[in-house]
């Protein structure tokens, strides 16, 4: 039985196997591809696993790829709460443990590469190496030069918004479909199927208030003690990190990219002109080519 026959969009190329994980009561959808070591794939809003499709294959040849979606998205399980990044980065952590490694690779793209600084900073060694794209680090610092990065904002505020923020999402698709396309930055477009695989999910209500309940936490109780407060100031990044973006980014503010200076080893920042805040859908090989010669370049092993 093939993937699209048991609910899950095939991923052309390679055979991925999908299974549940108990990581302590939160019950996660892992799709798994290839042998070798871990190489973990986290995805941002509003995907899940599925948007690493371009990448799976790819990597599959190298590496055991596990590719998890993240808690009330795709196909684990929605809880009433636990959307605070450091609560999505310890589910991160247990998954690992539970999975049986000391230390995995990790591809992350948006919330995704946020849940991996957190754990990557608050766990030493749990993540070899990072490759992250469109994020940024933990560090920002709310001063005059964010006006224009919070304005940017207006869609978390959308979303975040009590019972208006879900059914904007419930209603048919466009408003996801929007973002897709917005600043018309991805050449060949986004099919509908593309399209549709992502927007389907969060028509579910469960799912739909988990999206919000992500961006609300996120707007009410994380963006000022990070921005302002400085959360993660005593926080410090040994894990090798590297961050591709796409200078056309919608949703995140060049000055976003600063204040990590001295919080971290190893971190190194490429910006890719003409590209968007979607560059793992836009540019797949040139995500793929940065990521395998990160990765590649070390000698060190992880189990």
């Amino acid at each position: 039985m093939n993937d699209s026959q048991r609910g899950f969009p095939a991923v052309e190329g390679v055979d991925v196997a999908h299974r549940f994980v108990d990581i302590g009561g939160l019950r996660v959808h892992v799709a798994e591809a290839g042998r070798g070591e871990p190489l973990i794939m986290l995805h941002g809003w509003p995907q899940h696993w599925w948007e690493w499709r371009k990448q799976i294959p790819f990597f599959a040849d190298t590496f055991r790829v596990i590719a998890p979606d993240i808690r009330g998205f795709g196909w684990t399980d929605v809880t009433p709460d636990g959307y605070l990044k450091d609560d999505l980065a310890e589910d991160l952590v247990k998954l690992v443990r539970v999975l049986g490694y000391d230390s995995v690779r990790l591809l992350s793209h948006d919330w995704g590469g946020w849940i991996g600084f957190i754990a990557s900073a608050r766990h030493p060694g749990l993540i070899s190496q990072h490759f992250a794209t469109n994020i940024c680090p933990l560090w920002f610092k709310i001063d005059w030069r964010m006006i224009p990065g919070t304005i940017r904002l207006g869609y978390m505020f959308r979303i975040g918004m009590p019972y208006f923020g879900e059914r904007l999402l419930m209603r048919n698709g466009d408003y996801v479909h929007y973002l897709f396309t917005r600043g018309d930055t991805r050449k060949e477009g986004w099919s509908a199927h593309e399209k549709d695989t992502f927007s389907d999910p969060l028509r579910e209500p469960a799912r739909a208030r988990a999206s919000s309940k992500l961006y609300r936490d996120f707007l009410l109780k994380e963006y000022v003690p990070v921005g302002l407060f400085h959360k993660y100031h005593k926080c410090f990044l040994d894990t090798p990190t590297r961050i591709l973006f796409g200078d056309r980014d919608f949703a995140i503010a060049h000055s976003w990219l600063d204040g990590w200076q001295g919080h971290a080893a190893d971190l190194r920042i490429e910006m890719v002109p003409g590209a968007g805040h979607f560059i793992v859908d836009e540019l797949p090989d040139l995500v793929n080519e940065r990521a395998m010669s990160f990765f590649t370049s070390s000698s060190q092993s992880v189990h």
